[in-house]
């Protein structure tokens, strides 16, 4: 069978849904024997971060979609979208037609929704959705203050929803997730796999907590840093390291020194080998504010053994954090109640324990080959009910 992934961006980001990606991919190639192609828009010549097999193909159209993002007034920038959308739908039309795939999978970060259904290539179009169902309405209003470009945000999502619709499925990765889309017929859901099994636990006794995740407002590290300052002031010896990278790398260092934490909290590069890393911390921190989809950093911490502390924003967190069993959940936002659930965790090193164990045995549930065999078997049933309908 062969399959297409549409990426939007490029396989040089070290980020989640680009892991995840290439974990699938790999896992459907050398495992299962499918052919799989990555088709990406912003390549343009740079590395790939995560270890791909060379039995995947890749596809780079370099269309370079986020080219003066931000920097163009808006209206120029609808232009620019437009013909952007067009650009990319003849160039992904064409490139289909040369592949002739069995399914072609949007994976909905960038602006192919807005055409696949139309394409004529043959393929069954699935779209597997890495973000909540209304990311597009809160980036816009975060960016926008004024009502035109809000009201355009909105025009945006309701055909970004639409569009959703009309795939032959829509994966979502939880249980929450799904809740949003109960007047859709076409939603399945299967979450994130672990992108790997560690062979090394956390003890749980050293002395520092792990964050990570791109350095973007979303993500809350202002947050995080804000409840560290609670928590190093009854527990100075503690520290915390956030790895990633991202354009509020300068306004975060500036918050550290401003609180007087440059000996409590470091920001270090993101690190391929996430898997030597994670074993070394007690616990691991997620402060985002919203669009969290499944992340992986909390099940990569649980497959170390590494206990949990967490925002409840949607849509992952509840969906993998039980509270007060392999961690804890926090209302979003709440700047005290997160050092406080840490501080607790710092002062119970039976606790910490427990719950890093508890959470490595609840990570099980995420391996590979479990979620593989999930995909493997949506694939064929789509497949199946094509030739029912060619037969009919």
């Amino acid at each position: 069978m062969r399959i297409v992934y549409l990426l939007p961006g490029g396989l040089f980001n070290p980020g989640g849904m680009e892991r995840v990606i290439t974990i699938k991919a790999n896992y459907l190639a050398d495992v299962l024997g499918y052919e799989v192609f990555i088709v990406t828009t912003e390549q343009m010549g740079q590395a790939v971060f995560y270890p791909l097999s060379t039995r995947v193909h890749l596809c780079h159209l370099d269309i370079h979609i986020s080219k003066n993002f931000g920097k163009e007034n808006y209206i120029r920038k609808l232009i620019s979208r437009f013909f952007k959308i067009k650009e990319y739908k003849r160039k992904v039309s064409g490139l289909l037609k040369e592949i002739h795939p069995d399914i072609t999978i949007t994976t909905l970060g960038g602006l192919d929704i807005e055409f696949i259904n139309d394409l004529k290539d043959g393929s069954i179009k699935v779209g597997e959705l890495h973000f909540q169902k209304t990311f597009r309405r809160i980036q816009t209003r975060k960016m926008h203050r004024s009502f035109f470009p809000r009201l355009v945000g909105e025009i945006i999502t309701a055909g970004f929803i639409r569009n959703c619709k009309k795939l032959k499925r829509l994966v979502v990765l939880t249980e929450e997730e799904k809740s949003f889309w109960d007047d859709a017929r076409n939603i399945v859901v299967i979450s994130n796999p672990l992108s790997f099994i560690s062979e090394k636990n956390s003890t749980t006794k050293n002395k520092q907590a792990i964050a990570v995740g791109r350095l973007v407002y979303e993500k809350g590290f202002d947050m995080l840093i804000e409840a560290w300052k609670i928590v190093a002031g009854k527990h100075p010896d503690w520290k915390l390291d956030i790895f990633g990278n991202g354009i509020q790398k300068n306004a975060l260092l500036q918050l550290i020194a401003e609180n007087g934490l440059e000996d409590q909290v470091k920001i270090h590069e993101p690190v391929k080998e996430i898997q030597n890393v994670y074993p070394d911390y007690s616990m691991s921190i997620l402060s985002s504010r919203y669009m969290e989809a499944l992340p992986m950093v909390l099940l990569e911490s649980m497959v170390c053994g590494v206990s949990l502390v967490a925002f409840d924003a949607p849509c992952g967190p509840k969906d993998v954090i039980e509270d007060g069993k392999n961690g804890f959940l926090v209302k979003t936002g709440d700047i005290a109640a997160l050092a406080e659930k840490i501080v607790r965790l710092i002062e119970s090193p039976d606790l910490r324990k427990t719950m890093g164990n508890t959470a490595k045995e609840m990570s099980m549930n995420y391996q590979v080959e479990k979620i593989m065999s999930r995909w493997d078997q949506l694939f064929k049933e789509l497949m199946n009910e094509k030739d029912s309908n060619i037969g009919n």
